[in-house]
């Protein structure tokens, strides 16, 4: 009983800190498409997680999310809490679904998910959009000696079901305790089409540079997520504007349907910690619709200008190679929904002319986007040009 009040109590605390800290993540359009924001891999109480899954709707409502996973461990299914009795013996591998599902309405997406948790060679894989984790499960079971079969057993099945499958956290150090490498069995996973994405952030191990690459190679989903087992207020300093970690999803429509589109195309990127991952086809129109080039001013000195971020993203810019002739800062901060002037001036036999020559009518500024990753140590290149 004591130990239920202090959960309670606690639970207690975390709502009343989030009802005061409004902390969204804000994203703008790019080009037709919506960018949707969401968690795919996240714990209850109905595996190895502290959290009723009505809570983790509020809290991904809370946060601005759009769209929410629940992938609770089909191989434990709540043991823990079984066994002191919190929860009935009647709850199945669906049941945490179904709550959170009924918990969101109209205000959340929730996608059906589970996690197959076997360990070395073939790892953690989510099985997302799926209709059934006690068949998952079933199939996964009858390989229980040997991880390698039981997860391509339990794969085909979510297959069968039309699942979205995605390689968890490949960088975990109990499955790759010196190096991030793939194993034959996935390489195998993937030669027969059992893979769609791999998570190259999780907030427990950080980014991997390998996986990224992987995706970009295979061509899988570009995916981030929590993996959060504890209250996310317990996580994540929102006080001090910080955000879980969110796959972007650049939709047509803010459905179900569309977002599994979305993803079934690769239309997704990572933004954690400050950073954006994907690639090029998508950061570079995400960048262009974060930031706003204002105030274009030519005078006789050079051209002024005003950069705009609209957006949760912090934006850093370092100058590129492509316009030596064109003097301006070489590194620029943009911080979310902040600006910065910039000024170009001309250069002529290496130095910076205090008039701009009259008969240049166009100006240009390469920078590459420190924040956009679109490759292991990859940054955005982008080309800001401006016109008389």
């Amino acid at each position: 009983m004591k130990k239920l009040t202090y959960l309670f109590l606690f639970m207690l605390m975390s709502v009343s800190a989030m009802a005061t800290t409004p902390n969204k993540i804000v994203i703008p359009k790019v080009e037709e498409y919506l960018t949707l924001k969401g968690d795919f891999h996240v714990h209850t109480m109905f595996s190895d997680g502290t959290v009723w899954p009505a809570s983790r709707v509020q809290e991904a409502i809370w946060e601005g999310l759009d769209v929410l996973a629940i992938t609770d461990h089909i191989d434990t299914r709540a043991q823990k809490w079984k066994k002191k009795g919190i929860l009935s013996e009647n709850c199945d591998r669906n049941t945490s679904y179904k709550i959170a599902k009924q918990a969101a309405g109209k205000r959340l997406i929730v996608v059906h998910g589970g996690e197959l948790s076997r360990g070395v060679p073939s790892g953690h894989c989510n099985a997302l959009f799926i209709q059934d984790n006690e068949k998952f499960c079933a199939e996964a079971e009858k390989f229980n000696d040997d991880n390698a079969l039981a997860t391509e057993a339990g794969l085909k099945e979510a297959r069968r079901q039309g699942a979205f499958l995605m390689w968890n956290h490949p960088n975990w150090h109990k499955h790759a305790p010196n190096e991030t490498v793939m194993q034959p069995i996935h390489k195998k996973l993937i030669k027969n089409g059992l893979y769609d994405a791999i998570e190259i952030y999780n907030a427990e191990t950080g980014y991997s540079p390998e996986a990224h690459e992987w995706c970009l190679k295979h061509n899988l989903a570009i995916m981030g997520c929590s993996d959060t087992h504890a209250p996310m207020v317990t996580k994540i300093d929102y006080l001090n504007g910080q955000h879980r970690v969110v796959t972007l999803i650049f939709a047509k429509e803010k459905t179900l349907e569309s977002i599994r589109e979305a993803m079934d195309a690769r239309r997704t990127a990572v933004f954690a910690e400050g950073m954006v991952y994907g690639r090029e086809e998508e950061l570079k129109p995400l960048f262009e619709a974060c930031v706003r080039v204002k105030n274009v001013r030519w005078t006789a000195k050079g051209v002024g200008f005003t950069l705009h971020n609209v957006s949760s993203i912090p934006i850093r810019l370092t100058k590129a190679p492509g316009a030596e002739k064109f003097a301006y800062w070489r590194n620029l901060s943009i911080p979310p929904f902040s600006s910065v002037s910039v000024s170009i001036n001309s250069v002529v036999d290496e130095k910076v002319q205090s008039k701009l020559d009259p008969s240049i009518n166009e100006v240009f500024a390469n920078f590459f986007v420190e924040t956009f990753h679109i490759g292991a140590d990859k940054p955005l290149k982008v080309s800001i040009k401006l016109q008389r």
